[in-house]
């Protein structure tokens, strides 16, 4: 329960809609237990002649006087009639302004959360994303939260109304005879053992069952982004068998659970069916066994007591039924709240720096960094210096921990030892905003959205400007094809880019970094995609860049950093050396190997 409890402090913000519908489910009751007793005068004090004869000295009696002082029955019949349609008219108003209110507030409440979820995945560490498979935090925001909603729609309003018109049944039970009512409640302890048993093996099931929907969307997602080499390879037939046998598995548990599901309720009105009986049998024995002159009275309270009896059995079964309900929206708000629940690490506080200028140079002092999956350092006691203005490349074989030492800079992780400082400081005593608000990156693999093209340029900012979007464009020589497209720049591209090709994709991510104008510039091999005279086109307009500019170049081709201010060559987590491509020739044997490796017999 603490978890849906949990789930319930985020109404909070939604008190008077939650009065709203309180104050209905009250009057709900109230009017649903009146329809009651009306349905148990009209058999009673219409349908037994001997009524006025008996000595009838209870409340109900009082009651029905007030109504029909005459106690003529015909009279009787009438007036009860228009009662019964007023008060199910009103039972009805108010059942459906119960029913809107906590709507409205229960979907409000998912909305928050999915919103909160979203809000807080975003803003955790890229540490975080090695950890969690992308199908798994999608099939959490999604269907986990989905079936919250669901869930808690149900489960919600039939915890507040049933439980009110359990009571007020209850109170009238005791009313009209106490002794039977008590013993009617011992059913409540063995109803609650049998539903504490199949609920709680429900909630297990029903997290297996969440489990398995996020390896079904994982294996959706995986085939999706990877379609490609699913087809290159003809392996369409091992993914559906894949899906398959996931998606059978997903059948299995959810049978299981349905069958604990819907064997609730049957048991529990099987329970209440038996006890109802021998309560008929003791109250009918009674009725019986008294003299003529009271029997009528004692069989109206009978007939009353059972009328309300097999009342209170559709709220009980309702009741019960919440239980087994909950259990599944419990199983996914505890998926939810354990990535909720997980910290932010390095989270921002308000007494951080904030830049406004890079005006002398970025150094990196001693600087280690390990993965948590990984004893050995990604990165190991590495020191250098770039100076403003600068052209600097970064080269070595793959996982020499090159794309590391940007992350670090980009503070998308921190260093483990040592410090990265800008301008003499700690980038950890800066704002991530502002840090990163100097620094633009093209990365290697480029990263697009299902929009227009502007967007896409000017991601990141709100009203951006027209004129300034198309000069980002012509600089990165983009506007050739954007000029052909059907709708220029207002022409959504798809999925990760998919209508484009893959040197127009390139040029729109360098576009996106020219438009954000930065004074730090990350080129992560940026021109690995374009043909050789999209190439040329794109290095000149960086050639243009550089002016008043820094430029780190993450290099895997060395023809495009011979030219560079300094060139740091990376081997297994550690600079081996550094200088320009001059002095790397003549004093470096690993740069030497790599770049014979790239040119051998062709002269460059």
């Amino acid at each position: 329960m603490k978890t849906y409890f949990r789930i319930l402090s985020y109404c909070k913000p939604y008190k008077f809609m939650v009065t709203i519908s309180i104050i209905s489910s009250i009057l709900f009751a109230l009017l649903n237990a009146m329809s009651v007793w009306l349905v148990g005068s009209l058999i009673t004090s219409i349908m037994i002649p001997d009524k006025n004869n008996s000595a009838d000295n209870s409340i109900f009696y009082e009651y029905e006087m007030m109504i029909n002082p005459t106690n003529d029955p015909i009279t009787s019949l009438k007036i009860l009639c228009f009662m019964l349609v007023i008060i199910f008219f009103l039972k009805n108003v108010f059942f459906y302004i119960n029913n809107m209110s906590l709507s409205f507030v229960q979907t409000k409440m998912i909305v928050d959360i999915r919103n909160y979820l979203f809000n807080h995945i975003s803003s955790l560490p890229l540490s975080f994303f090695h950890k969690y498979k992308t199908g798994e935090l999608t099939s959490i925001s999604v269907n986990d939260v989905t079936n919250m909603r669901t869930t808690f729609t149900h489960s919600v309003q039939n915890l507040i109304n049933q439980p009110l018109s359990l009571f007020a049944m209850l109170i009238i039970l005791f009313m009209i005879n106490s002794r039977l009512t008590l013993l009617m409640l011992i059913a409540a302890p063995i109803s609650l053992i049998v539903v504490t048993v199949l609920v709680n093996s429900i909630k297990r099931k029903a997290k297996r069952s969440s489990i398995q929907i996020a390896g079904l969307t994982t294996i959706l997602q995986e085939m999706l982004g990877g379609i490609k080499i699913v087809k290159s390879y003809i392996a369409e037939n091992k993914e559906s068998k894949k899906f398959k046998e996931s998606n059978s598995h997903f059948f299995n548990l959810i049978m299981k659970q349905e069958k604990l599901r819907f064997l609730n309720a049957p048991i529990n009105e099987m329970i209440g069916v038996i006890l109802g009986s021998a309560l008929l049998w003791i109250g009918g024995y009674a009725v019986l066994s008294t003299n003529i002159l009271e029997q009528s009275n004692e069989a109206e309270k009978f007939v009353r007591f059972i009328v309300f009896l097999f009342a209170m059995l559709q709220p009980a079964r309702k009741l019960t039924g919440v239980a087994s309900i909950m259990q599944q929206g419990i199983a996914s708000a505890e998926r939810v709240f354990s990535i909720l629940d997980i910290e932010k690490k390095y989270k921002e506080t308000s007494d951080l720096i904030k830049i406004n200028d890079f005006k002398e140079s970025i150094e990196f002092e001693k600087v280690v960094f390990n993965y948590e999956s990984s004893d050995i350092p990604a990165i190991d006691d590495i020191s250098f210096q770039i100076k403003k203005g600068q052209y600097i490349a970064l080269i070595g074989e793959s996982g020499a921990g090159k794309s590391t030492t940007i992350d670090l800079l980009m503070r998308f992780y921190d260093p483990s030892k040592g410090k990265i400082s800008i301008d003499g400081v700690n980038i950890n005593k800066l704002s991530k905003k502002s840090l990163r608000s100097h620094i633009g990156i093209v990365p290697q693999e480029v990263i697009l959205f299902n929009d227009s093209i502007r967007n896409n340029i000017s991601y990141g900012f709100d009203n951006a400007d027209v004129e300034d979007i198309k000069k980002a464009a012509e600089a990165a020589h983009a506007m050739e094809f954007i000029k052909k497209l059907p709708n220029g720049f207002d022409t959504v591209i798809g999925e990760r880019g998919s209508k484009l090709s893959g040197g127009q994709r390139q040029r729109i991510s360098i576009a996106r970094a020219i438009f954000k104008n930065p004074k730090i510039l990350i080129l992560d091999e940026a021109t690995s995609s374009l043909d050789s005279d999209s190439e040329r086109k794109v290095k000149n307009a960086i050639d243009n860049l550089v002016k008043d500019r820094t430029v780190i170049v993450v290099a895997h081709r060395l023809s495009t950093i011979i030219n560079s201010d300094n060139i740091l060559v990376f081997k297994a987590g550690k600079i081996v050396d550094k200088g320009t491509h001059d002095k790397l020739m003549e004093n470096s044997l690993t740069y030497k190997n790599l770049y014979d490796q790239q040119f051998k017999g062709k002269n460059e």
